[in-house]
Formats: structure tokens, C-alpha cells, sequence
């Protein structure tokens, strides 16, 4: 018991350690400072559109201003979920590949910490300060949204779920990767696997749209192999009203809507999948040599 308290309480540390970087390299100062300005000009363009509905009342019904906002939301998300897919594989590629060309893992390791708690420590800090930065931003542009347009999502707690879970798995396969490979390469890799499965999951509504089930099936074998894609499905279908869906029933394909959620058997995978990277993280910094 006292082993186990010892080996959480240095996990805890290199999280503390790893937030505590990102406030030294001024990360999170510069992040802070562009979420201001996205969201101070998300502001004044939901503003001047909803003066724009106003002032032609005679031809636009709220339900259409609502319509419509529910689709810049939409298309904001999918903006957001990109930058913070992108920011997740970066931050997490250099997290164990620097320390090792850098030296500082030599160093380290030969004390009485294990490279699993390491590992598992600066997954925990860079997941716990990317949630919060999902959560802080996403509920700040909801709000300048309601308050400008009297507009919210259905369900804004999943949607931000859904993107924090998407972000969470690009942190474990670009930690995984930066067990053995360069930042930058990792880096790449991570973001060029996201736009895959983002692809992918267009690919599938498309595949649906036309009956194409050997596309379908491709599709749903990517979004398996990285469910980054799945999670961005779940964070669009919780920003849909009902309104927007039936409108999207009546084109026969549209990249901005989903028809379904992931289901609960895909929600189970994720998070196996997540803890299945770790692992083959571990045992591969573990075989290292540093």
C-alpha cells in the first residue's frame, strides 16, 4: 500500500512538472493570449450577424438566425477541434524524445522513478491542462454566443467532452511515438493520422449517402485504428439541433452534420484504445536506451 501511495505520488509530480513547463516555456501565456482575440472576434461577428438578422426581420425568422448559428457553431468547433488536435500532438511529441536527446532522462532515471510513472505523468498533465483548456474556451464561446444571438448548442457539456476525449487520444499516440522517434516526425505523424480519420468520417457519410458499403467499411476500420475521428463525430452530432438535422435529411450529403453519435461499444473502444497506446508506450520507453 505504502508502494503504491510512493509510485502515484511521483506520477502526480512529473504532471506538476510537466503543467509547470508549460508555464515556463510561456505556452500556456500565448495560448491564453490567442483565445482571447479568437473569441473577442468570435464576438463581433456573431454580434454583426445577428444586427444583420435583425435589421431584415421581413425575410429572415428566428428560426433561420437560429439555423444558422447553429452551423457557424458547427463550423467553429470543427476550426477548434483542429487547432487543439494539432497543439495536442505537439505538445506531447517532444515530452519524452527531448529529455532523452537532451540528456535530462539520464539523469533522471537512475533515481528510484520509474520511466512508467514518467511517462504516465506527463500524459496526465499535458491531458489535464488540454481538458481545461476545452472546457475554459469552449464555455466562454458559448456563452459570447448566447449572449450575443440568445443561442446554445443541445448539449455544450458533451460536445466539449467528445473534443477533450479526441484531443486526449492525440496526447497518448504522440507520447507513444516520442518514445523512439523525433519530435518533429511524431509530430507530423500524429496530425497526418487525425486528417485521416477526419476524412474518414466525412468519407462514411458519403459512403452512406450512395449505399457504398466497401467504403463504409474502410472508413469504419480507420476510425478503429484512430478514434480521433469517431470523438469529432460525437462533438458535431452534440452541437446539432433538431432543426438542422431534419434540413440535412433533405440533401442527400453534408459534410458539416452527422446522422448518429458513436455508440456505447465505440466509447468503450476509445477508451481501451487509449490505455492500450499507453501501455505500448511504456514497454517501449522502458526498452529504450537512453
Amino acid at each position: 500500500m505504502h508502494c503504491f501511495k510512493s509510485r502515484t505520488m511521483q506520477t502526480l509530480i512529473i504532471a506538476s512538472l510537466a503543467i509547470a513547463e508549460l508555464v515556463r516555456r510561456r505556452v500556456i501565456a500565448a495560448v491564453a493570449v490567442l483565445t482571447a482575440a479568437c473569441i473577442a472576434l468570435t464576438a463581433w461577428a456573431f454580434h454583426k450577424l445577428h444586427l444583420y438578422a435583425l435589421a431584415h426581420a421581413a425575410t429572415i425568422t428566428r428560426g433561420d438566425e437560429a439555423l444558422a448559428n447553429s452551423m457557424q457553431v458547427i463550423l467553429l468547433a470543427h476550426m477548434f477541434g483542429m487547432v487543439l488536435a494539432i497543439g495536442a500532438a505537439f505538445l506531447a511529441a517532444p515530452a519524452i524524445a527531448n529529455e532523452i536527446e537532451g540528456g535530462v532522462a539520464l539523469a533522471m532515471l537512475p533515481r528510484p522513478i520509474r520511466r512508467r510513472d514518467v511517462l504516465l505523468g506527463k500524459f496526465m498533465g499535458l491531458s489535464i491542462v488540454t481538458i481545461a483548456f476545452v472546457f475554459l474556451t469552449g464555455s466562454l464561446e458559448f456563452a459570447v454566443v448566447n449572449l450575443y444571438t440568445g443561442y446554445l448548442p443541445p448539449h455544450p457539456v458533451e460536445a466539449m467532452l467528445y473534443l477533450s476525449a479526441g484531443a486526449v487520444v492525440l496526447i497518448a499516440l504522440a507520447l507513444a511515438g516520442s518514445t523512439r522517434f523525433s519530435p518533429i516526425a511524431v509530430g507530423i505523424v500524429a496530425v497526418a493520422l487525425y486528417g485521416i480519420a477526419w476524412i474518414g468520417q466525412v468519407a462514411d457519410g458519403l459512403a452512406a449517402a450512395y449505399n457504398n458499403d466497401a467504403i463504409r467499411t474502410a472508413c469504419t476500420i480507420i476510425s478503429l485504428i484512430i478514434p480521433s475521428g469517431g470523438m469529432w463525430r460525437g462533438s458535431s452530432y452534440s452541437l446539432e439541433p433538431v432543426a438542422l438535422a431534419a434540413a440535412s435529411t433533405q440533401l442527400r450529403f453534408n459534410p458539416i452534420t452527422v446522422t448518429s453519435p458513436p455508440t456505447s461499444a465505440y466509447l468503450i473502444w476509445t477508451a481501451a484504445w487509449i490505455v492500450i497506446v499507453l501501455i505500448a508506450a511504456v514497454i517501449s520507453f522502458e526498452r529504450r536506451d537512453v
